[in-house]
């Protein structure tokens, strides 16, 4: 708006310096023509006979009326010119620092309109006003293509090869700091430290590292820039100038010599990974045959301790079931096994009983024996046997039953 005012107040003194010269200019050329007229007109008079038929005499212009009008619209323009020039208008995203031409002096103004003489140091002649974006900028450094447009940086490594580098990022001034940032470096301060600092602190913290570095730990070295360039945009005490953040190396490249020799590295490192890769595809695939012999002989097992399981649930099953119905006949099979040793143990007494009658009925009766033997090896008794073959005690002698033998 203050720039519009300025440019109408400039429009308006023009055109009524314009409309002076015009006048001045016609009023001018109209008196000269009053000249040329007024000279034949005297010439023509010289001879009686033209006397009077010379016509009237020329008639002088009259002077131009410009102070009135148009000298009263230049001075309108000129006061105009001055009072906007105590006048500025700092947008909201910007910053602004007043320069007083005649003291030195230095200020700075926030956002807002700002007029002389509510602002008495704006004053109307002799006060310059700079103004600076608070947004973040975009900086680069480089192009492509980086071995061609990049920047050259040197390198702490044998031979101390080149390294190209296109990097970018983002700057903003401090406000706190915007008089040191004008006083140093100006309203292009952004193409003036650039090449001061930010090319430098580059080229500083990668002549003290190895060439590869950056490829190696990118992230890293991008901090690093970042950091030495922060340090180089520090005031006496301390304070940030600009800030500085997300640097980044878009793109880097070495000389064709680095390059050669990274590519028969490369070509190296392939194949002995393409190898390895051989060795472990082969590994795997041995371990694929273990796993798979395994699997078959844990299906084996368990199929076949499922088979036994099953086989031992089933005869538990039986088993119980044989116990629950034998629960009811276990009395019975106890009275039963009762009878029957009974039943033994009376047949051994009656046994014994008999074989202790028989013993005494032959102690009493020797002739009875003889009759037995008689009866079943015949007359004579020729044919009885001295021993007896009885289980697993082997040969016992028989009874000699014959008295006298």
């Amino acid at each position: 708006m203050i720039s519009f005012l300025r440019l109408v107040a400039l429009l308006v003194m023009l055109g009524g310096i314009g409309g002076i010269a015009w006048k001045v200019g016609s009023w001018m050329k109209s008196a000269a023509d009053y000249q040329e007229d007024r000279k034949r007109w005297q010439r023509a008079g010289m001879d009686q006979w033209s006397k009077d038929s010379r016509g009237p005499e020329p008639q002088k212009p009259a002077r131009p009326k410009i102070a009135a009008v148009y000298g009263t619209i230049i001075v309108l323009a000129i006061m105009a010119l001055v009072g906007l020039s105590g006048a500025t208008q700092v947008p909201a995203t910007h910053w602004a620092v007043v320069e007083n031409t005649i003291t030195g002096q230095f200020f700075d103004l926030g956002p807002g309109l700002h007029i002389w003489p509510i602002e008495p140091r704006l004053w109307p002649i002799g006060t310059n006003v700079s103004k600076y974006d608070l947004r973040p900028q975009i900086i680069e450094i480089g192009g492509q293509p980086v071995d061609e447009k990049g920047v050259q940086a040197d390198s702490n490594s044998p031979g101390r090869p080149v390294v190209y580098f296109y990097a970018r990022g983002w700057a903003y001034p401090n406000k706190e700091k915007i008089i040191t940032l004008h006083r140093l470096y100006g309203t292009s301060y952004l193409d003036n430290w650039v090449e001061r600092v930010w090319v430098s602190s580059l080229k500083a913290t990668q002549g003290e590292r190895a060439y590869d570095f950056v490829g190696n730990y990118r992230i890293q070295f991008q901090d690093l820039v970042e950091k030495e360039l922060q340090k180089q945009l520090l005031d006496l005490d301390e304070g940030s100038i600009v800030f500085v953040s997300q640097l980044a190396i878009v793109d880097y490249d070495f000389s064709a010599e680095i390059n050669a020799f990274l590519d028969q590295v490369a070509e190296k490192e392939f194949k002995q990974q393409q190898a390895q890769q051989d060795v472990r595809i082969a590994e795997q695939e041995q371990k694929a045959a273990t796993i798979r012999a395994e699997t078959l002989y844990i299906e084996k097992k368990r199929g076949a301790e499922a088979t036994q399981a099953e086989s031992i649930a089933l005869a538990e099953g039986d088993a119980q079931a044989t116990k629950t119905m034998a629960g009811g006949e276990a009395d019975a099979r106890k009275l039963l096994a009762d009878a029957d040793a009974y039943t033994i143990q009376a047949k051994y007494q009656a046994e014994a009983d008999g074989i202790t009658m028989v013993q005494q009925a032959v102690s009493q009766a020797p002739d009875y024996l003889t009759y037995q033997k008689q009866r079943v090896w015949g007359e004579g008794g020729a044919d009885v046997p001295e021993t007896l073959i009885i289980g697993l005690e082997g040969m016992v002698p028989f009874l000699d039953l014959l008295p006298g033998k």
